[in-house]
């Protein structure tokens, strides 16, 4: 059995690393839209639910049709009464206050999660401070903030 003191030694490195793979920016961006997403809804203990059968990778994506009221929001489609409410496919186990930006100096847009009382003064068009992780590799952004 390893000491406790290795497992945190190693779990203190990988979080070194994670972030060592990271930059760091920061700069002045353009509230572009707000959006509150709802906490999602947890089924009935007894109810079973769904589970898709095959993963949905590039190889095996379908191209369906959207219905007339599907629309299309960060990459997912949804219809669009669905958008916001707890059946929303990004609604996570906590209620979410999206603000999208746009960077002044670049022109990247993305979402950054705000707490309830910045997200409640932002408005669109407002310029705010951001800053962000970008990775080396991929160029995601990671980490994002607002002050």
């Amino acid at each position: 059995m390893r000491p406790p003191f290795f497992l945190g030694f190693i779990a203190g490195l990988a979080v070194v690393l994670s972030f060592a793979g990271c930059e760091k920016k920061s700069g002045e961006a353009v509230v572009l839209e707000k959006e509150h997403i709802a906490a999602m809804e947890t089924p009935p203990k007894n109810e079973q639910t769904a589970s898709p059968t095959k993963s949905a990778t590039n190889d095996d994506a379908q191209v369906t049709k959207m219905g007339k009221n599907d629309i299309t929001v960060d990459q997912y489609v949804m219809d669009k009464n669905v958008r916001g409410t707890s059946q929303d496919p990004r609604a996570g186990s906590n209620e979410q206050w999206l603000v999208k930006v746009r960077m002044i100096d670049g022109g990247r847009q993305f979402n950054v999660q705000a707490d309830q009382a910045r997200f409640e003064k932002l408005k669109e068009g407002d310029r705010v401070k951001v800053s962000y992780r970008i990775g080396k590799y991929t160029g995601t952004v990671w980490d994002s903030e607002v002050r």
